[in-house]
């Protein structure tokens, strides 16, 4: 049975809702920059802003997951206890794409504990 969804933790989960929400806009953003012809220090750039934002995704997780088992939704906070995909060395348009559904998924688990 899930824990009471008070004031306060409908606030904490908007935010964390909001917080998914421009992460994927980040990675969308990566995404165009891969599409584009970008060789030597702007792919390494690219590889390094997507592996960053791959740990604030990771952090993200972490934390939402922290939250969601104190509150005793443990069942949602699962999801979350799982790391994000990483990139592989030469990034491509599927590594932003495995991000984003990993991130999409977790946001639509926060969309439905705030419809319940």
């Amino acid at each position: 049975m899930s824990a009471e969804l008070t004031p306060a933790f409908i606030t904490w989960l908007e935010h964390q809702r909001r917080r998914g929400s421009v992460a994927l806009a980040k990675i969308a953003d990566q995404r165009r920059l891969l599409l584009g012809e970008a060789h030597g220090l702007e792919r390494f750039a690219i590889r390094m802003a997507l592996v960053n934002l791959t740990g604030l995704v990771a952090g993200w997780a972490r934390g939402v997951h922290e939250g969601l088992s104190e509150a005793g939704h443990e069942q949602a906070a699962a999801a979350f206890a799982l790391s994000p995909p990483f990139a592989e060395s030469d990034p491509t348009t599927e590594d932003c794409e495995r991000l984003g559904e990993y991130v999409e998924e977790r946001v639509k688990l926060l969309e439905d504990l705030l419809a319940a």
